[in-house]
């Protein structure tokens, strides 16, 4: 290490893990109620299902969610096609694509898709717990520990006991756990059933068996027949072994549970419920060689199985190995953030959530965008705490066996889930993933991997013959766990097969900060290069200036259908670059293949066109056209994702060293407005302006962004609100400002394929000096480094210290001088 300034900066000899690490928790004194779950509860999860516990103590609830549950697909309709058409179309883009050139804008006539069958992501069951006598209560208190990732309900009752509950998800043992015990004497008699009240009586089943209850059902009769789900909850073993039960006769499908095997010289003060779900949904037969039916075996038999074997063991056990798996995850990062209210007479740690939400808005203000953001001394222990929660939810919704986070997560309430509560590729799914690389929570994205390669890849490799008569694969913006591919019916939104382009930062992103070459070797790079390919084969030539263009395409839900849009170019150079990256790592040998792709980058509009208003042009049409209108507020940043999260204009074209390309983003971001337009009001588009400002080293403008979403967007339960307070709850916002603080902490942009480097690094880019003095430990670095880092009252980088060293690279302070080098 080679210092040239007073900043200390130590490599440590060895990596050591960040055992014992205090997390947060979050809490309120009132029940969560079934109306306002989303504005209310507190989640967990184990990516595969999703919990969350509401309802009044004497008749406790807990939501439950099954990953792969979905209406739709081929289990509605025998003829669905993935939005594909019977014919290909291909044959009609060459018309299409004169027309646009022509006259700068155009239609996409029959290529335009269906949105057949579609489906949507719904709700598994309830399962309700009533503890008999209890008619009043007090102390009431239910809370979500994000150090160990279990939910606690403690109260008061009027049998003069105090009864806890704890709701967990665990990972190892694949199933869900429901504990309630009593501080003294014996648990009342207590009933537990499942049920389903949305869907209708006769596609659902409740049944009573020995020490277990049971719900199945299908989404629909059919023919064909629908999706088969089941749910099993079934009786622990305790150290006083298997719990005396019997089946209601007056309740069908009702459990009660009377009391302990050994009578009153052993009551039972503790009962655990073990839960496992499943669906007849199997992603490895979403393609060809199974006719795309997305159908595995009947799911009751592994559900039997999981929540055996669990219920065998002591639940004291099952908690262990929870909490090991769970910390082992959330103890790769932590955050500290300066807090002043640690010492007051209302410390923060004392605070229900809504209180402490209740104070970061009557201080966080809302100053317009151009006047300087006033600090809000008190607001970074929320901040914190709500990065914390991000990480927790992505535990909870993305594992290596699970379906990926969609729209909620792994969490809903209903039959008809918002959008879907599918895969939005425009923005919604990648921001669920931004801070996952940096934060140690790689493995999460083990979920993703696998849906591209079994569920785009077979049916987009369709899609792309079919639309396109193209080579590779493709996708477009809206897809369900079925392997929707095509487009749907409207260009505005429909247009978008540039999808897995953005898709593939995502995987150069995960290879370049682990550096984990068997991933880029077996999967990362087969998936980036069949997107590249495809696109070798869609470009065309723009005579206007004889670079390679787009065409058609359209700005993610906004404007028209036209060439050269911004959004399309800057991700194909982004995707074209990284794969020569990636290439190179992975010893490609088919040179016909790797000098293509050289020759159409270097003939490639890179999507860096600054416009009469010194803006960065959303399309490339000329400005006569008027599509660039300064004081549009469109929720989307499109034009500008190659500066955020992405890196093409930022890091490729040296825009973030660049004074003339920052002032054309800034000129871009002012335009664009606070993300409270007439289109939208959405926590995502606030954070993601956030994030851009952080680039730019505005510290004032990151720093307002970030409180603005948060006082706009964020309920009383800490989860991310669409219109406002309105709801229906989007969890993207939850993952964004994870993100959006990352990129106040570090600036760490890679370097083109062509350039040798040396590689630089900004350091502590835009931290307000609220937020000091503060520490970030295991802030991962691209090339594999993991460093800790501090900053004092000011939020200036005062102390860096290296815990695993990774590819060289050079550290820089915000003002651009030189910290260090590895």
């Amino acid at each position: 290490m080679r210092l040239s300034s007073p900043i200390p900066v130590v490599v440590a000899t060895t990596l050591s893990a960040l055992s014992g690490v205090q997390g947060k928790s979050i809490w309120a004194s009132w029940p969560a109620s079934g109306a306002n779950l989303f504005r209310e509860g507190f989640l967990v999860g184990n990516g595969k299902l999703g919990a969350i516990p509401f309802g009044q103590p004497s008749i406790e609830k807990v939501n439950l969610n099954v990953d792969s549950l979905w209406s739709g697909g081929p289990f509605e309709s025998s003829t669905y096609t993935g939005g594909n058409p019977e014919k290909e179309q291909s044959r009609t883009l060459q018309s299409v694509r004169d027309g646009i050139f022509k006259t700068g804008s155009g239609s996409l006539g029959t290529i335009l898709g269906n949105n057949n069958a579609y489906g949507s992501y719904r709700v598994l069951a309830n399962l309700t717990v009533q503890i008999a006598g209890i008619n009043s209560y007090s102390g009431f208190k239910r809370s979500l520990d994000l150090n160990t990732g279990v939910h606690t309900t403690t109260f008061y009752a009027n049998d003069n006991k105090t009864y806890t509950t704890a709701v967990y998800c665990s990972y190892p043992a694949q199933v869900c756990v429901y504990r309630v015990s009593v501080n003294t004497g014996s648990l009342p008699n207590i009933a537990l059933s499942l049920e389903n009240k949305r869907s209708p009586k006769d596609l659902v089943n409740a049944t009573c068996g020995v020490s277990f209850i049971r719900m199945s059902g299908t989404t629909q009769k059919g023919p064909p027949e629908g999706m088969k789900y089941d749910v099993l909850a079934r009786l622990g073993t305790g150290p006083l072994g298997t719990p005396i039960s019997s089946c209601s006769d007056t309740d069908p499908g009702t459990l009660v549970v009377t009391g302990s095997a050994y009578g009153e010289d052993e009551p039972l003060n503790t009962l655990a419920i073990i839960i496992g779900a499943g669906t007849n949904y199997e992603q490895l037969r979403c393609n060809a060689a199974s006719q795309y039916n997305c159908k595995g075996a009947d799911p009751y038999e592994a559900v039997q199985k999981i929540t055996a074997m669990a219920s065998t063991k002591l639940e004291s056990k099952t908690l262990i190995a929870h909490q090991q798996d769970y910390q082992n995850l959330m103890n790769q990062f932590t955050l500290e953030l300066n807090d002043p209210w640690k010492n007051s007479q209302y410390p923060s740690e004392g605070l229900e959530l809504f209180q402490l939400l209740d104070r970061y808005r009557s201080t966080a203000g809302r100053p317009a965008m151009d006047t300087d953001a006033q600090a809000a001394a008190d607001g970074s222990y929320v901040e914190a705490l709500l990065f914390d929660y991000a990480r927790h939810l992505l535990v909870c919704s993305s594992r290596q066996n699970s379906l990926p986070a969609n729209l909620q997560g792994v969490w809903t309430d209903g039959l008809e889930t918002a959008w879907g509560g599918d895969y939005h590729t425009n923005i919604n799914l990648q921001m669920n993933y931004w801070f996952a690389e940096q934060t140690g929570l790689g493995d999460t994205t083990q979920a993703l991997w696998r849906f591209i390669k079994d569920t785009w890849i077979p049916r987009g490799a369709e899609t792309a013959r079919k639309l396109y008569g193209a080579n590779g694969w493709v996708v477009h913006n809206e897809v369900n766990i079925f392997g929707h591919t095509g487009m749907k019916d409207n260009a505005t939104w429909a247009n978008y097969p540039v999808a897995a382009a953005w898709m593939m930062q995502h995987v150069f992103d995960h290879w370049d900060y682990t550096q984990d070459l068997p991933f880029l070797q077996q999967t990362g790079y087969i998936m980036m290069r069949d997107a590249a390919n495809f696109w070798l084969s869609q470009l065309q030539l723009d005579r206007s200036d004889s670079t390679l263009v787009a065409n058609p395409c359209n700005s993610p839900e906004h404007g028209p259908t036209t060439y050269g849009c911004t959004h399309f170019q800057q991700l194909i150079h982004q995707l074209f670059d990284t794969v020569l990256r990636a290439g190179a790592a992975v010893n490609d040998i088919d040179t016909t293949f790797i000098t293509s792709l050289g020759v159409y980058l270097n003939s490639l509009d890179k999507g860096l066109h600054i416009g009469s208003w010194g803006q960065i042009k959303e399309w490339k049409v000329p400005d006569t056209r008027e599509l660039d209108a300064q004081g549009n507020t469109h929720r989307h940043l499109s034009h500008l994702v190659g500066w955020y999260p992405g890196y093409s204009i930022a890091g490729f074209l040296n825009g973030y060293g660049r004074t003339d390309i920052q002032k054309a983003v800034e000129a871009s971001l002012r335009s664009r407005g606070n993300g409270r337009g007439p289109d939208g009001n959405a926590g995502w588009e606030k954070i993601w302006r956030s994030a851009c400002w952080a680039r730019l080293n505005n510290t004032d403008q990151a720093d307002f962004l970030l409180r603005y979403t948060i006082v706009s967007n964020f309920a009383v339960n800490g989860l991310s609100q669409y219109n406002g307070m309105n709801g229906p709850f989007q969890i993207d916002a939850n993952f964004g400002i994870a993100a959006a603080m990352l990129s106040m902490l570090v600036v760490d942009l890679p370097l083109s394929y062509n350039d040798n480097g040396p590689r630089g690094v900004v350091l502590g880019p835009a931290i307000p000096a609220r937020w000091g003095p503060g520490t970030v430990k295991g802030l991962r670095i691209r090339g594999g480094t993991i460093l800790t880092m501090s900053w004092n009252a000011r939020g200036l980088v005062d102390k860096v210290s290296i815990t695993k060293r990774g590819t060289s690279v050079r550290f820089f302070s915000k003002a651009g001088n030189k910290i260090g080098e590895i």
